[in-house]
């Protein structure tokens, strides 16, 4: 009788034992699905960014599978219950919990990447310009001290328009003011923004009429560089494409240089691994969240070969004196001049004065630049000579590391130099050659620019398209190769001469010395063609 209850309490033992065995079995299989779940979503995250080399997939892939292995063993080890047991299944639920919730965040973090790097880039898209048929906007503008509030309050003030280059836009603007507010409108047509700007100020006009451009020229005077704290806009005057058509017809005001539609400049290359591209480096004195056409302060052209991981990085001096793409006359501007009027307008500027085409652009404004140098740990420079920048910043000679503002004052600085627009270019040069070379000989960073990017948004953007720029990430993780970087700056000498943007006034202009033109020109062609340059053909 106490043998089979001894063996009655036995079998029900080891029915519980049974069954705790298959609830453990169902929690263990729940356990390891949820883990490889989370490393699935992780490898798939990595493969669709595109940007890891296939040795760097197969490792993690390799470790995926291993720690999941392991995993498995943690949980089903042992068939007795001992406290060891009890400790290898903690083990393997808390190695399951972090590789899940590790796998989840990096692999978020991954289309994170994606996200912010379509943030930076363009796309095609429609302007309301565009769907509207607005082929010129013009803002009028009255002083904080005036009364009116709309254009209904300006119909028996004085009106002030600027002719020459802007006569057509201007008088279809006019014309609608006319016949909206008063057939007798009293205007002034003003030959240059300078001439408006003073009348404007000292009240012998109350209304001023302007574009966008004129406004950035006029803003850049130190007469007017306070526009914003004196004036309000009330409206915008829309004019379509057959109402301006109509004036250029009928302008009294006068246009002897007809503007010319700017059409997209870029040519993206096939396939960015291998064949040689350039990219234009446009860099702006602004510290705004959003980009604009804005003057450009920085040209750079970045002549990459893929191939033999050759870089060639061409200045020219923000003064240059070249013919403005805009003008139907071919008529001469500076070179920071052209950015107003779109980046198409400096590329296809650029594109003409060295024969070459360019693939794409990066625009960055200082704050861009200033957050870049601290992403990165900071610069080191050779630098030539010492000086001081903004009276703040010392630079001694020789080997120098700057974090993201001394780099900043660093790029700026112009004052210092005897030779100083074209010694600011080559700091410039300097500096972006030692953010490359950072950049692609540290994994760390590389792998990294996620963080990166996201700091940029808003201050950076570029026209290449995010799996470019994923496939040029992917081929310097692949053996992190050592690429040639060499440096030439055009050169030129200092002059006045009047401007397509500011034709009635002269300003001072920096004339090329084509020499140097016709140099940049052939190193162009010579990198394109798979030369590797030496110091020697740089000087």
């Amino acid at each position: 009788m106490k043998h089979s209850a001894k063996k009655r309490i036995e079998e029900e033992k080891k029915v519980a034992r049974k069954k705790r065995t298959l609830r453990w079995s169902f929690v263990a299989a729940f356990i390891l699905l949820i883990q490889a779940i989370g490393s699935g979503f992780l490898f798939y995250s990595a493969c669709k960014l595109g940007m890891f080399p296939t040795w760097m997939l197969t490792i993690l892939a390799g470790v995926l599978v291993v720690l999941l292995l392991v995993t498995t063993l943690l949980l089903i080890a042992g068939k007795k219950e001992t406290a060891a047991k009890n400790f290898r299944r903690f083990t393997g639920i808390f190695l399951a919990a972090v590789m899940t919730v590790t796998s989840v965040y990096i692999g978020n973090m991954f289309g994170a990447v994606d996200n912010t790097i379509e943030n930076i880039t363009v796309t095609e898209t429609t302007t309301v310009e565009e769907q509207e048929d607005v082929a010129a906007i013009m803002n009028v503008y009255v002083l904080n001290s005036n009364t009116a509030e709309s254009l209904a309050d300006c119909k028996d003030l004085k009106f002030g328009v600027i002719g020459s280059n802007d006569g057509p836009a201007s008088f279809a603007a006019v014309t609608k003011l006319k016949a909206e507010l008063n057939p007798n409108l009293k205007v002034t047509d003003y030959k240059n923004f300078n001439l408006l700007g003073i009348d404007f100020y000292h009240g012998d006009i109350q209304v001023a009429i302007i574009n966008e451009t004129n406004l950035k020229l006029l803003k850049e005077t130190q007469l007017f560089a306070n526009w914003s704290d004196y004036t309000k806009l009330i409206a915008e005057i829309k004019i379509s494409t057959p109402e301006l058509a109509t004036a250029e017809a009928n302008n009294p005001y006068g246009n002897y240089d007809k503007p010319v539609e700017i059409k997209p400049a870029t040519s993206a290359v096939e396939n960015i691994e291998v064949e040689p591209f350039i990219i234009y480096i446009s860099g702006s004195d602004s510290r705004e969240e959003y980009f604009t056409t804005e003057r450009s302060d920085v040209n750079i052209l970045m002549v990459v070969n893929p191939q033999t991981k050759q870089i060639l990085l061409i200045n020219t001096p923000r003064d240059y004196y070249i013919p403005n793409p805009r003008s139907s006359a071919g008529t001469e501007d500076k070179l920071t001049h052209l950015g107003i009027y779109g980046v198409d307008c400096s590329i296809t500027g650029l594109e003409n004065l060295y024969d070459c085409d360019i693939n794409y652009y990066v625009q960055i404004n200082f704050t861009g630049l200033e957050k870049l140098v601290d992403d990165i740990g900071g610069v080191t420079i050779d630098n030539p000579q010492s000086f001081t920048a903004e009276d703040t910043y010392w630079y001694d000679e020789g080997v120098i590391t700057l974090n993201g503002a001394e780099a900043l004052a660093y790029a700026r600085e112009r004052h210092a130099f005897a030779d100083g627009d074209n010694m600011r270019g080559q700091n410039q040069m300097r500096l972006i050659k030692a953010m490359f070379k950072k950049v692609t000989s540290s994994p760390t960073l590389i792998m990294n620019y996620n963080s990166i990017l996201e700091d940029l948004e808003g201050y950076m953007l570029t026209n290449m398209e995010a799996d470019e720029i994923d496939t040029l990430v992917r081929m310097q993780l692949e053996d992190f190769p050592e690429w040639n970087i060499q440096t030439y700056a055009v050169t030129g000498w200092g002059g006045m001469d009047y401007t397509y943007s500011a034709p009635w006034e002269e300003l001072y202009v920096t004339y090329p010395y084509y020499s140097t033109v016709y140099q940049a020109q052939d190193l162009i062609d010579r990198v394109l063609d798979g030369e590797t340059l030496s110091d020697e053909d740089v000087e």
